[in-house]
């Protein structure tokens, strides 16, 4: 009964098409429903952007969705589920051509479930979305959820030979259709919680399964590889990471304490998930292109590495490089283009700084200015976020980053010392010898410090400048150095400051 459906199932699980011919599969069958809906949808009668973005990015979460669905049912290969949920999308085109049947080709107003119009969503799970009065679930999206949990059946029950586990899926898979039609009530919850007013639009759906599709993304990712995954998120490097999300922070509390004009609303509250993101993308990419063209320094210096360990393979880890700056420029342009551009600019400088051909890392001092450059983009990213422009931005910040930070960064050559003294890159410790550029990072950490009394301008703050400088010069210049202790009191250090900027 089930082999002409499992012989179907088999040769899209087991096709030997790469994974891209799926995707694209995915996207031509979505924009050929978009295009069909503009004859049947009362509501859309013209091609849109914004209304065509929204519904493709709406698929894509609900495919993920179901993928991760499948896997916890079937637990197979999660690249043989992705082939056969993406190619069964097909099912999409059949919603307007019923729809155009079903009213003698008149067409009806097809919608999510929305508050203020339709209420009772306990009452209208239990009943297959209840009744359909002009707007909302039309007979075609039925036919069609009707039709996709009996495929969601077959599936599991072809994969486990087990009725009650199958039927459990299709409940679970009726629960997903029915919350993703009822996603707007999802929104407004979420935006009451932070207290903003929740008003309907194509941008504020999109930002919501954009934001489905980023932890959806990151937990197939998971399940894709958790060996890979583990150790990619092992060398992610926190302590870095947060350095540069809190440069962002301190830049936006800049700006809002400077212009107050920020005001937060239901589409700028998704802005800083995006872009909290958009870093750490841009971060790890940097850090994986940095790992792949410094294997023979890591060797030396820091054997715990992915690729020095040879549990990644490096042709994976090249690939897995751009699918991360993919998503690093996509999300941060999902915010605005000077979004996309300065985490751009952002990458682009640490490219500059550790690849060829420039590979700028090995001119001592100036490569350390990048670094404190990076730093200073994002402070600027966030006075731009939190203003709108960077007109007003404190001149003595650029001064104190590309020269005070500039310095007191070079304590991160101190623990691949052997590394770079190996392979010739010219770092301040190998030039003066360990102990003698300890000595000298140390001193320019703790006239960072002091400097920092010109940002704050508070005479009361100079002996807690100078405690936090002195503890960072001992830290680096003790006989067993440790580098995270450094960046432990230099992070405390930013946590006061911003809660310092927020007070007052």
């Amino acid at each position: 009964m089930f082999k002409p459906l499992k012989n179907i199932i088999n040769s899209l699980e087991n096709s030997k098409a790469p994974l891209i011919y799926f995707i694209l599969t995915f996207i031509f069958i979505t924009s050929l429903r978009n295009f069909i809906e503009l004859f049947s949808d009362t509501d859309t009668s013209q091609i849109s952007f914004a209304e065509f973005f929204h519904y493709d990015i709406s698929y894509i979460a609900l495919a993920m969705i179901i993928i991760i669905l499948l896997y916890f049912f079937i637990k197979k290969d999660i690249l043989k589920i992705t082939k056969v949920v993406l190619t069964s999308f097909l099912i999409l085109l059949i919603v307007p051509i019923i729809d155009l049947i079903w009213s003698f080709g008149k067409g009806l107003n097809m919608a999510y479930m929305l508050p203020g119009y339709h209420s009772n969503l306990m009452q209208r799970f239990f009943t297959f979305f209840g009744d359909f009065s002009g707007l909302g679930i039309t007979p075609g999206i039925r036919i069609e959820i009707i039709i996709v949990l009996l495929g969601v059946f077959f599936y599991i029950y072809i994969n486990s030979s087990r009725i009650i586990k199958s039927l459990l899926g299709v409940l679970f898979a009726y629960s997903i259709y029915f919350f993703y039609l009822a996603a707007p009530f999802l929104v407004k919850g979420l935006l009451e919680i932070f207290g903003l007013t929740y008003k309907y639009s194509d941008s504020l759906m999109t930002n919501f399964f954009l934001l489905v599709i980023l932890f959806a993304g990151i937990f197939i990712a998971y399940i894709s590889n958790k060996e890979y995954f583990r150790l990619i998120i092992k060398d992610i490097r926190p302590f870095r990471l947060l350095h540069f999300e809190l440069m962002f922070l301190i830049g936006f509390i800049i700006g809002f304490n400077k212009f107050g004009t920020f005001v937060f609303d239901s589409n700028n509250i998704f802005s800083f998930i995006f872009i909290a993101a958009g870093i750490a993308f841009a971060w790890l990419y940097s850090v994986i292109t940095n790992n792949i063209i410094d294997y023979d320094i890591d060797k030396v210096s820091n054997n715990n590495r992915p690729l020095i360990e040879s549990k990644i393979n490096k042709i994976a880890y090249y690939k897995l490089s751009w699918i991360i700056l993919f998503f690093a420029l996509f999300y941060s342009l999902m915010v605005s283009f000077k979004a996309f551009f300065m985490i751009l600019l952002f990458v682009g400088n640490y490219f500059l700084y550790s690849m060829p051909p420039l590979r700028l890392k090995r001119i001592p001092l100036f490569s350390k200015m990048i670094i404190a450059f990076n730093s200073l983009i994002l402070v600027m990213f966030g006075f731009i976020i939190s203003t709108g422009k960077l007109e007003g931005f404190p001149i003595i910040l650029i001064a104190f980053f590309l020269i005070g930070f500039a310095l007191a960064i070079n304590f991160i050559d101190i623990k691949d010392y052997k590394g770079d003294k190996k392979v010739g890159i010219k770092t301040l410790p190998v030039i003066l010898g360990l102990k003698k550029s300890k000595f000298i990072i140390g001193l320019f950490f703790l006239l960072a410090y002091l400097a920092a009394y010109f940002l704050i301008n508070n005479l009361y703050l100079i002996p807690v400048l100078f405690i936090f400088g002195i503890t960072e010069f001992l830290l680096i210049n003790r006989k067993n150095y440790n580098e995270k202790p450094v960046f432990f009191v230099y992070l405390l250090s930013l946590f006061l400051v911003i809660l310092y900027l927020t007070i007052f």
